[in-house]
């Protein structure tokens, strides 16, 4: 059914008289946070029973941008759809390159060359905490490579543009792993297993270092001490376990519901709004909104990265809230740090939308991502300089919730839509915060406190209808 409210056919502007300034924002507040997040949902499971899947770099990912392009251009001034060489196979490439480094080491071991076999090891695991740790990876340009396609759009202010909100998110998706961490039994055999013998093998490396350090054969091709061979044995026998990391990446994907198409789809709602105000003659003054989505976040953030180095003029005095996995209503969190705990975010950002979200009666906290929970597209706006931080709803310790993110069972009913309307409401105070001016007035750098309530909005109230 389509609602007069959102029926993009009328042309017509609502005519703006002084006396109606009162009744135009009375029908601004009836355009509820409920209703936008119903439809960022809808929009987000109209797209995936349309493309399924998006694999970073994919044609399904391409085409879910230009239909979110489409969609923006209803509502923005001005959108752009741009591709970009994406390398989607670096990401999880040293999973296999264990499983090729681990029987090399351990023949130079046998060959009694630790020192050799030290340094394969440790070139292995710098490899491995640039491109999986720290996200700076190195050599991916002689990796695999696909197409990838970001998109935006933007919402010029009424006056000169003092300020910038860009709001984003991802429509690329994950693909599925070959033993989930749901199932703790095969995951322990299948992935932590060959990673704890790894472990293992780094020690045994060591441990014949140091022996054939004092024995004074270091450096010359000699059969391993007994103790060294007992070792060694053991790790040979139990290469078949290393296997299965090979293939613990599949070529198939997760519908990524969650994890995150409807991030993005939010963006496009948040545009519906604030065309919307704007059209009712309610514009901003001073504050330009973009809403971006990116491809190939869950390969590395290759998409943010490419979009933050092309767009400069869009980051000036700009702040950036990211959206990622929007499950949980009472799991709201901002993000301070990113990829992996050693991306700072910005607190004072992060702080403050949790002062935002309590006082709107919602439950909110600021923290760090957990050590090898990956990465978000805020850390890209972080480190090209602006403010960023991003809104989060889910539960890390994948036990108090269901985990569903990167899993078959990513689709739109795990979606709760009270987190949804709670995140749209947040992002709307913050766009009136900013363009106020107001956003930092108190309370810079303190922790959530209850902040004045606006009698204006009361998105707390939006899903008891």
């Amino acid at each position: 059914m389509s609602l007069p409210l959102f029926n993009r056919k009328q042309q017509k502007k609502p005519p703006l008289v002084k006396e109606t300034e009162k009744e135009m924002k009375e029908k601004i507040e009836t355009l509820k946070a409920g209703r936008l997040a119903s439809l960022s949902i809808s929009l987000a499971d109209k797209l995936i029973s349309l493309y399924g899947p998006r694999i970073s770099g994919s044609e399904n990912a391409r085409e879910t941008a230009s239909a979110l392009e489409k969609e923006l251009k209803g509502f923005c001034d001005t959108t752009e759809y741009k591709e970009f060489t994406l390398y989607n196979q670096a990401y999880t490439l040293w999973l296999k390159v264990l499983v090729v480094v681990y029987p090399f080491a351990l023949a130079l071991l046998w060959l009694g060359l630790p020192v050799m076999s030290l340094s394969v090891l440790l070139l292995f695991l710098w490899y491995v905490a640039r491109g999986f740790i720290y996200f700076k990876p190195v050599g991916e340009k002689y990796t695999p490579k696909g197409r990838g396609a970001n998109v935006h759009g933007v919402l010029e202010p009424k006056k000169e543009v003092l300020h910038t909100v860009i709001f984003s998110g991802h429509h690329d998706s994950a693909r599925l792993y070959k033993y989930n961490s749901l199932d703790k039994l095969m995951y322990a055999k299948k992935v932590l297993v060959p990673l704890l013998l790894f472990v293992f093998l780094c020690i045994a490396c060591l441990t014949q270092l140091f022996t054939e350090l004092f024995t004074g054969k270091l450096f010359s091709f000699n059969l391993p001490p007994i103790p060294c061979i007992i070792l060694n044995s053991a790790l040979t026998f139990c290469f078949p376990f290393v296997l299965p990391l090979w293939g613990f990446v599949t070529s198939e994907g997760s519908p990524g519901a969650g994890d995150n198409l409807v991030s993005s789809c939010m963006g496009v709602e948040l545009a519906r709004f604030f065309d919307w105000r704007k059209r009712c003659g309610n514009t901003l003054e001073h504050t330009r909104l973009v809403f971006a989505s990116f491809d190939g976040e869950e390969v590395g953030l290759k998409g943010s990265k490419q979009w933050f180095s092309e767009h400069k003029d869009l980051c000036n005095q700009a702040i950036q809230l990211n959206f990622d996995c929007p499950y949980y209503a009472d799991e709201i969190t901002f993000l301070d740090r990113d990829i992996n705990g050693t991306q700072p975010l910005s607190t004072r950002l992060a702080s403050r939308c949790v002062q935002i979200a309590k006082s709107m009666g919602y439950d909110a906290s600021r923290e760090s991502i957990p050590f090898l929970a990956g990465g978000t597209d805020a850390a890209e706006g972080s480190r090209s300089g602006i403010e960023a931080c991003t809104l989060t709803a889910m539960a890390w310790d994948d036990v108090s919730k269901p985990a569903v993110y990167h899993t078959k069972d990513d689709v739109c009913s795990a979606i709760e839509l009270k987190a949804i309307e709670q995140a749209l409401s947040i992002a709307i105070r913050l766009v009136e915060l900013v363009d106020a001016g107001t956003l930092y007035e108190k309370n810079n750098d303190s922790g959530p406190e209850e902040e004045e309530i606006i009698p204006e909005l009361h998105f707390e109230r939006l899903s008891k209808r």
